[in-house]
């Protein structure tokens, strides 16, 4: 069964809800007993009726100069939820029409989040997905000191799984391993059969590696609880993506 405080989910307040309650008790009456009967104190009864009015979901008349409210037909409330409707309709248009500024400041403001840590393969799952969301067809990501890690299993099972959604999407990826893994076949193995991707090696064993897309740098360590710290900068990026250069040509393949 329905209580009248379920109208608060079309946007009724409280205070509507009561005026609202006690006229469909009462029937027609002045403001000074609507104010009485409904607990709303006299000095707020004027605007919560006005805006009841204004939403059609009661009426008044003038009788003899004192005002007089009833309650309207409840199929008004239908009515008053279509002109809601189309104002929402036309609210989402005015929020488009600002959506290139918004994005812009939005952007503007990220930039100046220098540092980011994110914690355990939860937190790997965020910056994956950030990279996904961020990058589409044609961008370019470039690893570098990519190692088996600590828990080499989950991490076998992690990085295919974004890889394969990377390539999916058109994303290239350059990626410099450590030696070590030119025999991990399992880790290695859709890297250097996809044609998303381009794989070298270099002769070192780092306990972290660099990912770099966009303007974000990732610096991943693996452990067995993983760690990344993600810087969010235009100028560091572009930094480790001439690092990575430097090491890609003296790498092999």
């Amino acid at each position: 069964m329905m209580r009248l405080q379920d109208l608060r989910r079309i946007g009724l307040t409280e205070g509507e809800i009561k005026v609202y309650g006690a006229l469909l008790d009462l029937g027609e009456c002045t403001k000074t007993r609507l104010a009485k009967e409904s607990g709303i104190a006299p000095s707020n009864i004027y605007d919560v009726t006005n805006r009841l009015l204004e939403k059609g979901v009661i009426s008044k008349v003038e009788k003899n100069g004192v005002a007089h409210f009833s309650p309207a037909n409840p199929r008004n409330l239908l009515d008053f939820l279509e002109t809601r409707g189309k104002e929402i309709e036309e609210e989402k248009d005015f929020v488009k029409s600002l959506l290139p500024t918004l994005l812009l400041k939005f952007s503007e403001s990220r930039e100046k989040v220098n540092v980011e840590v994110f914690q355990g393969w939860n937190g790997m799952n965020t910056v994956f997905a950030d990279l996904l969301g961020e990058c589409g067809k044609g961008d370019t990501c470039v690893v570098f000191g990519a190692s088996k890690g600590e828990s080499e299993e989950q991490a076998d099972r992690f990085f295919l799984r974004y890889s394969k959604l990377r390539a999916e999407k058109g994303i290239r990826t350059q990626i410099i391993f450590n030696e070590e893994l030119r025999k991990r076949r399992k880790r290695i193995e859709f890297f250097l059969k996809s044609k998303s991707y381009q794989v070298r090696f270099l002769q070192q064993s780092t306990p972290a590696e660099i990912m770099v897309y966009k303007n974000k740098s990732c610096i991943i360590i693996l452990a067995k609880e993983p760690l990344v710290i993600r810087v969010t900068s235009q100028e560091v990026s572009e930094s480790f993506r001439q690092y990575f250069e430097t090491l890609w040509n003296v790498a092999k393949q």
